[in-house]
């Protein structure tokens, strides 16, 4: 019995009977291989099932507004004005400067924004101090070189 090709392309991997026809080649199996652990998709070696579905959606966080990295610094003073970034002058951590007469300069802000300015006498003592935070744009020093704000 001969068959028609079309049925025998069709049942070639069952029908014998079809001789006549080229074999259909077949196609070799990829074998699995598992993903890194942590990945999408990612499987257990040791799992002999394995399933794929998508991470679940967080939930969208509202965006918050940058934290500045700096803050501006503004002396009115005459003179060159000795200065401490940080919580104790002359005790404390935190970094000695001064700034320029009737000069802007910036300093660095801890990373929430924070930040102590101090304006300090000879021998290293607070004289005066503002609290920066993330909101503050600007500290100045007046023109009596003894009082700071922050703007």
């Amino acid at each position: 019995m001969k068959l028609s090709p079309i049925l025998c392309l069709l049942a070639l991997p069952v029908v014998a009977a079809c001789s006549g026809l080229p074999e259909m080649p077949k196609v070799p199996e990829v074998p699995s291989v598992p993903s890194a652990p942590g990945l999408p998709g990612a499987s257990d070696p040791a799992s002999s099932t394995s399933t794929t579905s998508a991470p679940a959606p967080k939930a969208a966080e509202p965006a918050s507004a940058p934290v500045p990295t700096t803050v501006e610094i503004h002396s009115d003073c005459a003179k060159t004005t000795p200065v401490f970034y940080g919580e104790k002058p002359k005790f404390g951590s935190g970094t000695k400067s001064s700034i320029g007469s009737n000069t802007t300069t910036t300093a660095p802000r801890k990373a929430d924004g924070s930040l102590t300015v101090w304006i300090i006498d000879d021998k290293e003592n607070g004289v005066a101090s503002v609290q920066v935070n993330a909101s503050t744009k600007r500290v100045e020093i007046d023109k009596s070189c003894k009082q700071i704000t922050a703007r």
